[in-house]
């Protein structure tokens, strides 16, 4: 597993290499949650406990459910160790992806440029988590064929 990423993480490398090598002549068509976006638009580094305290501040109903803390728990196993969120079960990730669907309706019903940030981020943090199953899910098909 641990070798499965150390790949993925050389080919994506000398992937951006060359497409930086060639940006000069074309344009940026990489759509990948990380394409353009800093740290700071990811749920990392701290901020998750205050976009977690800011939602239960202002959204206190729905923190009671199973939604909530399964998206937190994905978010917070992602902080302490991206590559641990690969171990997770089909089962955990559809539940994580239906939980962050809700977190995203709960916070554009806010209707406020805070919500609207926070929103934006924990799209940007699931975007990631998900390109990280996408890709990790390509390279066990293509180390199955080989």
């Amino acid at each position: 597993m641990k070798s499965r990423v150390i790949f993925a993480s050389l080919i994506l490398g000398l992937g951006l290499m060359t497409s930086q090598a060639d940006a000069a002549t074309t344009t940026n068509t990489d759509d990948s949650p990380a394409a353009t976006k800093p740290a700071s638009a990811l749920l990392v580094n701290g901020s998750e406990k205050q976009f977690a305290s800011y939602y239960e501040q202002h959204i206190t109903k729905s923190v009671r459910n199973t939604n909530w803390k399964n998206f937190m728990s994905v978010i917070s196993l992602y902080n302490q160790s991206p590559a641990a969120v690969l171990n997770l079960s089909p089962a955990d990730r559809a539940k994580f992806n239906e939980a962050a669907a809700q977190v995203n309706t709960q916070l554009v019903k806010q209707n406020n440029a805070e919500a609207s940030r926070w929103m934006n981020q924990a799209n940007h943090t699931a975007r990631m988590i998900n390109f990280l199953w996408n890709a990790n899910q390509s390279l066990s098909e293509n180390s199955d064929i080989q």
